[in-house]
């Protein structure tokens, strides 16, 4: 074999290595888990949510659980909002808006800090949002605003005039009919509050510490108050949040040995 074949094939080795562990890094990774993560919400989102008589059934049941919660709690705080526009628009905007710019603002900010933190939040948000969309997918929920004979009212329709919004909570009124309604079990919107006040809350300071319960509080409050979700629907955005991290935190125990073992000397 000539030099000039034994420099092309080191070369070409060496291309072929530096590919293999650009595909396999951590931040390419991550880049496609969250790629496939925005392609399944889009589409199970997108569903128009066949099973109808299943979503009312569901709902009658979620309702029959919480009992007098949903009696004395809920749809007090429901009515009352509907009276409120001072109260009720600010809110459809919460719900409407602040859930798609917050949430990304803090992931980046934990990006931009690194370190296990940024890690174990990424993945944990990635396993939450996944559990959710699952149950999505298989867990057909009527929120309370589409069940009128319970005595909700649909503050996000009540006040569509001051909004894009129309009869399908935010989705925009055009397209209001292609969105998937009976996706309310999880609510992201509060597992995802949740998890940016897990963020918050460990980038330190009073400020951020003050956001980290503030945030998901009000998000609870108004995910309520409009009747889009049921509590039942926020402790499940809580437990798939609480699942995400218990299992990131199980896969770091087990990593831990094999990464004590390769830093030590032979």
């Amino acid at each position: 074999m000539s030099e000039g074949s034994a420099l092309a094939d080191v070369a070409s080795g060496s291309r072929e290595r530096t590919l293999a562990n650009t595909l396999t890094s951590p931040r390419v990774l991550e880049l496609v888990a969250l790629a496939v993560l925005a392609v399944a919400y889009n589409v199970i989102r997108a569903q128009a949510g066949n099973d109808v008589a299943a979503a009312f059934q569901n709902a009658a049941d979620i309702i029959r659980i919480e009992g007098p919660i949903f009696d004395k709690i809920e749809i007090p705080l429901n009515q009352a909002m509907a009276t409120m526009p001072l109260i009720a628009v600010p809110a459809c905007y919460f719900y409407a808006v602040l859930h798609y710019l917050v949430t990304p603002t803090i992931l980046f900010i934990s990006w931009k800090r690194g370190g296990i933190a940024y890690r174990r939040g990424y993945w944990t948000l990635i396993l939450a949002s996944a559990i959710g969309l699952a149950i999505y997918a298989t867990y057909p929920l009527a929120p309370p605003r589409l069940m009128t004979g319970m005595g909700t009212i649909d503050v996000m329709r009540e006040f569509s005039h001051y909004g894009w919004w129309g009869g399908a909570a935010s989705a925009p009124t055009a397209i209001g009919d292609a969105t998937n309604q009976f996706a309310a079990m999880p609510s992201l919107h509060c597992g995802w509050a949740i998890w940016c006040g897990i963020q918050m809350w460990g980038f330190g300071g009073r400020i951020w510490k003050t956001l980290a319960i503030a945030y998901p509080a009000l998000q609870v409050y108004v995910v309520i108050a409009t009747a889009n979700h049921y509590l039942l629907d926020v402790m499940g955005g809580a437990a798939v949040v609480l699942v995400g991290l218990v299992i990131v935190l199980s896969w770091e125990r087990w990593l831990a040995p094999a990464k004590e073992k390769s830093r030590t000397p032979a």
